[in-house]
């Protein structure tokens, strides 16, 4: 089985899709952003570290890259959308400390939080 017909990458296009929905009610309020991006083992190309990092961080536009390794028993799991929620939060508390530490002002966490708990519901 290929990763597009992956458990994994099934749910998190879902996840996607309704996260773009509800992310276009919070852009009218501003502030800095985070964007997650899932790295997905592929044969023997796989991210050189394990967990979560901060990849970049754009003051310009303030959002905050970071990286999170799939698991290679993740990918067609029936638990992965706990993972990717998990991703989630793990990647919000991350960018909280973040802003938090270079004195970025309008990241709301609690909202993200109840962002994040809101597609698990849908």
């Amino acid at each position: 089985m290929s990763l597009k017909e992956s458990e994994f990458v099934r749910v998190l296009t879902n996840i996607a899709a309704k996260l773009t929905q509800q992310r276009h009610a919070q852009k009218a309020q501003g502030g800095p952003a985070v964007d997650l991006r899932f790295l997905l083992p592929a044969g023997d190309d796989k991210p050189d570290f394990r967990g979560m990092r901060l990849h970049s961080y754009s003051q310009s536009g303030q959002r905050l890259l970071i990286e999170s390794v799939v698991p290679e028993n993740c990918l067609h799991s029936e638990r992965c959308t706990d993972y990717i929620l998990a991703a989630m939060q793990d990647a919000v508390d991350n960018a909280t400390d973040f802003f938090t530490e270079q004195q970025v002002d309008g990241f709301s966490a609690a909202d993200q939080h109840r962002l994040i708990l809101s597609l698990n519901a849908a």
